[in-house]
């Protein structure tokens, strides 16, 4: 009977959210995502069967975005999406996994020890989620009205099962549950990086709340998480290598996205029900207090009920952040990288089991005094009685979310007519964007008109993520070493366009760019203009050298953009990280008189990571690929390898003498991948295997024992 709740549940959300299938331009960091996806196509389609890494051109100049992100989520749904398309695939992949998230709740609360009633309460309130902060294992985290986090959700439904596995291992609860510990734990990781650092960590908690037999648990927490460390090896390694070169925005730097809210703020939404019940009567927050109450009062004898108030108290330090936990937080390994605020997931997971603690012990309560008082009752009618009961305290949260997903359908049809209409007199230009090939397209920055300038309720930027288009404007979605300059882009000065190749700009009618253009094409109320560049691939002076590492890229290299030198066509050479910088190629009291070369782009294939270009160079120079440096860039001169270096604003760079010379910048993917998926593979093996290969021998070791002790004893009996 309590899979009529888990069932319930699932149904709700597949009717009330069937809008989200609708095909529409993403208006959030979906946009980014479904970009991805499409990328990790054309890489299969063109002969890359596993598209681990490479170069995704399209946002903040381009980055590593395969090895620094997330990307299994991507590269799963890229293989359904060569059967059913890229837009259905997105759409349907985040629509049922949110919807059958209560399978998840149930499966994993379970597997932490509690009944099927606490199991089927929590997958009951599963729904029902809403936060002050929208950040959550909540509908508007995930839907098109929402902040679309699309990869939180695959880690969303494995964390669950991730607790639970974990926990039976941890304390011995099964035998050879090793190894599917160690998979889901990994899966979570390469999920989803938050989720899976969150999983790892509750780890130790489930080492903690047990009080005897610390040294076993001990090593098999020590399994548990070692083994998914090593399935999860072929996402962190490469992640741990270029750590250097994932930035650390100064924008987030002292804001809520790095450090959240501290402990009185986040403390004070839990007890006034903001972080379960925002805006509404808060019956999930009171179930949670129940349930909290019921676990302390068992938490002596039950290890199950102090396993779920570690966990919430696990979540409370994490969601509270730097401002009160800082002194303990910056000890964890990555901390700088942790997006703390997203840890609201922690405290309503364990919330969920919690409230399902409440529910069950208030249904189990009301089930043993009914037959008490009447023994001959039938507990089944009983227990029925209790479930619409159940249904009915929670009927005004049921008409909450149902109210939210009608206003998202509702906008998912106004998106749709707008689509079809000036959508497609934008895609005109769009198309003529990729026809003329070559070059970055503007379309604003959310600082300017660009907020204003959307197709319904899209930003244009935002459209252009999810067209293939190669843009300037849609800041901060990627790692990029450049993305915190690209924020400072001045649109009213030329060099700037012909720093960042912005070739093409788009923009309503009117209104007309700043700098010199010419009018291309118009379609509808949208205009397309193109700026003189050079190309990817400039030819350039370097003078002067900034030192910069992945947290102040801006800082130290704005007041160089807004020199006289680089007013005058040169860049500055980089000292990244506490690394040497390339030497200059014009000396420090020298100033150029002439441009230093000229360029061609002669091959560019951006998806692919390729640039070529044939340069003449009136003296020695710098030949810059503007687009963000990776160290895994591989670069030639003539066919000779050469030495590539940082410039100015986080750009590729290698020098030449004076002359004709063919250059070629190509991304080299990680080729570590082969032997980490075979450490991987070889761990589960491991861990399936080992449990019972250790059990047979110690079998073996201690049957000949026996037998040599009753020979023994034979022997000793027949001596006089």
């Amino acid at each position: 009977m309590p899979w009529v709740f888990v069932a319930g549940a699932c149904t709700f959300s597949l009717l009330t959210l069937s809008g989200e299938l609708t095909t529409v331009q993403p208006v959030n960091d979906e946009a980014v995502h479904v970009e991805m996806v499409r990328w990790a196509v054309q890489q299969i389609q063109t002969g890359h069967i596993l598209p681990l890494d490479g170069w995704y051109p399209f946002l903040s100049m381009g980055d590593a975005q395969f090895s620094h992100y997330q990307s299994l989520p991507h590269l799963i749904t890229a293989y359904f999406s060569l059967i059913f398309g890229v837009d259905a695939s997105v759409r349907w992949a985040g629509y049922l996994l949110f919807a059958l998230f209560p399978i998840s709740v149930y499966v994993g609360t379970r597997l932490l020890g509690w009944s099927s009633w606490t199991a089927g309460g929590a997958a009951l309130l599963t729904p029902l989620l809403v936060s002050v902060t929208g950040y959550g294992y909540e509908s508007f985290s995930y839907t098109w009205l929402g902040n679309g986090l699309w990869s939180q959700e695959w880690g969303m439904f494995l964390l669950p099962l991730a607790w639970g596995c974990s926990w039976r291992a941890v304390s011995g609860r099964g035998r050879g549950k090793y190894a599917l510990a160690a998979l889901v734990v990994g899966l979570a990781v390469a999920m989803h990086f938050l989720t899976g650092y969150f999983a790892l960590l509750s780890v130790g908690v489930f080492v903690i709340v047990v009080w005897r037999g610390l040294m076993p648990r001990i090593g098999r927490a020590a399994l548990v998480f070692g083994g998914a460390a090593l399935v999860a090896s072929w996402v962190v390694v490469p992640l741990i290598t270029g750590a250097a070169y994932f930035n650390l925005s100064e924008f987030n730097q002292n804001t809520f996205w790095l450090n959240s809210w501290g402990a009185p703020q986040a403390l004070g939404w839990l007890f006034t029900g903001q972080i379960f019940d925002h805006g509404r009567f808060p019956i999930v927050s009171l179930l949670v207090a129940l349930g909290t109450a019921v676990c302390v009062c068992r938490c002596r004898r039950d290890a199950p009920a102090r396993a779920i108030l570690g966990l919430m108290a696990l979540s409370l330090v994490l969601f509270s952040g730097r401002p009160t936990f800082g002194f303990v937080l910056n000890l964890l390994p990555g901390s700088s990288d942790l997006l703390l605020h997203r840890y609201i997931m922690g405290v309503q997971l364990a919330g969920l089991v919690l409230a399902g603690v409440g529910l069950a012990w208030m249904g189990e309560t009301v089930l043993a005094r009914a037959r008490r008082w009447m023994p001959r009752l039938r507990p089944v009618p009983i227990a029925t009685g209790l479930m619409a009961a159940a249904v009915l305290i929670t009927l005004p949260a049921w008409f909450d979310r149902a109210a939210y997903a009608f206003s998202d359908a509702a906008s998912l049809t106004v998106q749709t007519e707008s689509d079809q209409t000036d959508g497609a007199a934008l895609d005109v230009l769009l198309n003529d964007i990729r026809a003329r090939g070559g070059g970055r397209t503007y379309a604003g920055l959310p600082g300017n008109w660009g907020a204003a300038y959307d197709i319904g309720q899209v930003p244009v930027f935002e459209y252009l993520a999810d067209n293939s288009v190669d843009e300037l404007g849609f800041l901060l979605r990627t790692p990029s070493l450049v993305a915190d300059n690209e924020a400072y882009f001045n649109e009213n000065d030329p060099a700037q366009y012909r720093l960042y190749d912005v070739r093409y700009v788009l923009m309503p009618a009117p209104m007309q760019p700043r700098v010199p253009a010419t009018l291309l094409a118009s379609s509808g109320r949208h205009t397309l203009w193109q700026v003189a560049t050079s190309g990817y691939v400039e030819v350039v002076d370097t003078s002067g050298i900034v030192e910069a590492n992945r947290g102040d890229m801006a800082t130290q290299m704005q007041p160089f953009l807004r020199s006289t030198a680089f007013k005058q066509g040169a860049l500055a050479t980089v000292a990244f990280d506490g690394g040497a910088a390339a030497t200059p190629t014009l000396p420090v009291t020298a100033t150029a008189n002439n441009a230093a070369g000229t360029s061609h782009d002669v091959l560019v294939e951006p998806q692919d990571g390729y640039f070529a270009a044939a340069v003449t160079a009136t003296r020695t120079a710098a030949v810059v690929l503007e687009a963000t440096y990776d160290p895994r860039w591989r670069v030639t001169v003539d066919g000779t390898v050469a030495t590539p270096y940082m410039v100015v604003p986080g750009f590729v760079a290698v020098t030449v003498g004076p002359g004709r010379h063919t250059v070629v910048f190509r991304y080299i993917a990680y080729s570590g991948y082969p032997l980490l998926l075979g450490v991987g593979g070889l761990t589960l093996l491991t861990l399936a295997s080992g449990p019972w290969l250790w059990r047979r021998f110690r079998s073996r070791i201690v049957a000949r024992r026996s037998v040599s002790l009753r020979g023994q004893s034979n022997t000793g009996a027949h001596r006089p």
